[in-house]
């Protein structure tokens, strides 16, 4: 676990403040399952739903609770939450946004991963994220390396200023969110491949230089996710970058597919399939 910021304990020791811990089981896997077979104080905001379902869910709890639990910090799926409301009230918010608007619903939005609530905040409409926002006097969640980082929340006198909104996609938030996740939807598919490279390189920039790889290939007309996870492996391998593919003589030979992971150099390394994509 990595620190959490000064910040956290300044807001979440406030009068009227309650210190809480949002987990995306999926995220974290072992205390998932742990949770599952006995939960403790914690609530799965998927009580309704089987305990496999549980497991990979998203769970809320008190810090101390989650230290007990070796949660002590930032981390992959943790969220250190400052609320101005109750326990109870906090989860009905929760359960509310984080399956769409309906509590026993089964679409779910897995804002407990913070590359999903990330992507949210910048897909919402201003009144959903004042909606959603209403009961934090702070949040922090995790980065791609699992340090914390603060949640942008608008003020205080926005969020009186603005009307009800409610959770829920239109076509074109589902398509931006779907498309803010597309690098790392093929950085995941890559993992075999960049597995056996050497690197120091953080997440977070792999995260970006994929990217602005993957702006820049379209720019050139490549377009199925395949040939675009074969330019992100080829300047993940060779450490190039987008004005490298831009120069890239190969576009000039019109390779998709097989044929082009293996012109960029890719052979030596596995190539994903395009069920993992």
């Amino acid at each position: 676990m990595n620190p959490l910021p000064p910040r956290w304990n300044e807001c979440s020791t406030q009068p009227g403040i309650e210190p809480l811990v949002l987990v995306d089981g999926a995220m974290q896997r072992d205390v998932g399952a742990r949770l599952a077979g006995c939960a403790g104080d914690a609530v799965s905001l998927f009580s309704d739903l089987p305990g496999a379902a549980q497991a990979l869910g998203p769970w809320l709890m008190l810090p101390a609770h989650a230290v007990s639990l070796g949660l002590d910090g930032s981390g992959p799926g943790m969220n250190w939450l400052a609320s101005r409301c109750t326990f109870g009230e906090t989860l009905v918010h929760l359960r509310h946004w984080l399956r769409d608007g309906d509590p026993a619903g089964m679409q779910y939005t897995r804002l407990a991963d913070g590359r999903v609530l990330r992507a949210a905040i910048q897909v919402w409409r201003p009144a959903q994220l004042v909606a959603f926002s209403t009961p934090w006097a702070g949040w922090w969640l995790s980065d791609r390396d699992g340090r914390a980082m603060p949640l942008a929340i608008p003020p205080l006198h926005a969020m009186a200023a603005v009307e009800h909104a409610s959770p829920g996609w239109d076509a074109d938030q589902t398509a931006a969110l779907a498309e803010s996740g597309l690098a790392d939807a093929l950085l995941q598919s890559l993992k075999p491949t960049l597995r056996s490279l050497p690197s120091a390189t953080s997440r977070e920039a792999r995260h970006a230089l994929a990217t602005t790889l993957i702006a820049a290939a379209r720019q050139h007309g490549y377009v199925e996710p395949s040939d675009l996870a074969s330019w992100v492996a080829w300047g993940m391998r060779c450490s190039e970058d987008a004005d490298a593919l831009r120069a890239h003589p190969v576009h000039a030979q019109a390779l998709r597919g097989a044929d082009l992971w293996m012109a960029l150099g890719n052979a030596e390394v596995v190539r994903p399939s395009s069920d993992s994509i």
